[in-house]
């Protein structure tokens, strides 16, 4: 029997001999009178949290479950709700999770990276019985991520996906958005494209990856690299897409057509080559990433990878359920696919030869 295992056993005796309602005594006297590690009790507690016999409050300690209580009360972490993506993700997981009898509360971090850590921090003392947090991509936060799932937490990563077995991540097929993003470009007849994007992400490295391998695939030569650099993980690309465009602009055989790591990049990128006097799609074409409500409606429309975000949230809170009930689920991430959506951003060379 492993530690956990044994703590959990003990804790299930205390529990038969008391009433709903009874304290326990915290994570650390629980450890203390077991002689585990308080990562071990924590886990011990998640698992009796999970079978619903007793439930954590916040700050309090364990108690023993009352026949009413709710033992099951999710978090969901975003670095910004208002983000569009975040919205629908929240929406999702919110259906699946009440449908099951849980609870889902949503945090803000409100665009600052120091009270995202600290959401994430909080969650073991929280009385949340799991989590879905919205990746920011940022070293500080993975770190935070890993620790958090190695205590036995239930967990679950969106937008980012992960080799190892340590943490759960749901994300889109990225590689396979990236080849539908270099086959349509290509099938219009580009030869000379590029890729303009924030490399510190690991879904846009997927993405430039997959558009690489296709290029080379194809027979293509291999396509310019536009790293947007220095950028906070929360703040906005617009200053250093306007300030990167007119370098590409110079270039001696600059692209005709540019894939975009997101359609927030797409948009910039569009404005500024406006501002440079360049007309999309007559000079030069573009291909976004997520098809977010507005890439309808830009001028040009643009043609952009589809993410659901629906069903990402869908698959986070499903995969969570699963893993706040058994600890044995496997810790695998789930690639959600995608699709090319076709629009006037993105227009045959031999059109914009016309067009000149």
């Amino acid at each position: 029997m492993r530690p956990h295992e044994r703590v959990a056993e003990k804790v299930r005796e205390a529990v038969r001999a008391a009433s709903p309602g009874d304290a326990l005594g915290s994570e650390v006297s629980i450890a203390k009178d077991c002689d585990v590690s308080r990562m071990t009790a924590r886990k011990a507690v998640n698992a009796l949290i999970a079978e619903g016999l007793v439930e954590r409050r916040a700050g309090v300690g364990v108690f023993v479950r009352g026949a009413e209580a709710i033992t099951r009360r999710f978090r969901l972490i975003a670095g910004d709700l208002l983000w569009d993506a975040a919205i629908r993700v929240a929406s999702a997981a919110r259906r699946v999770t009440l449908e099951s009898g849980a609870e889902i509360e949503f945090r803000d971090a409100h665009g600052d990276e120091r009270e995202y850590l600290a959401e994430i921090a909080a969650l073991p003392e929280s009385g949340a019985t799991g989590a879905i947090v919205i990746s920011i991509h940022s070293v500080a936060a993975e770190a935070a991520l890993r620790e958090l799932a190695a205590s036995g937490f239930p967990l679950v990563v969106v937008d980012q996906a992960f080799a190892s077995g340590d943490l759960v991540g749901i994300a889109s097929d990225n590689v396979a958005g990236g080849a539908l993003a270099a086959e349509a470009i290509v099938a219009a007849g580009h030869a000379r494209v590029g890729f303009l994007g924030d490399f510190e992400a690991s879904t846009v490295c997927d993405r430039w990856e997959g558009f690489r391998a296709k290029l080379k695939e194809l027979g293509c030569a291999a396509p310019g690299k536009y790293d947007i650099r220095g950028v906070a993980r929360l703040e906005s690309w617009e200053d250093k897409v306007a300030a990167l465009v007119p370098r590409i602009l110079k270039l001696k055989k600059r692209p005709t057509a540019i894939f975009c790591s997101c359609d927030a990049v797409a948009r910039h990128a569009m404005r500024a080559l406006e501002a440079n006097g360049v007309k999309v799609p007559e000079e030069l074409s573009l291909v976004g990433f997520d098809d977010d409500p507005i890439a309808e409606w830009t001028t040009p429309a643009l043609t952009t990878v589809r993410q659901s975000f629906t069903s990402i949230g869908r698959a986070a809170a499903e995969k969570l359920l699963a893993l706040a009930a058994h600890a044995d689920t496997p810790r695998e991430s789930v690639a959600v696919p995608v699709a090319l959506i076709r629009r006037d951003s993105l227009i045959s060379n031999s059109d914009r030869e016309t067009s000149k």
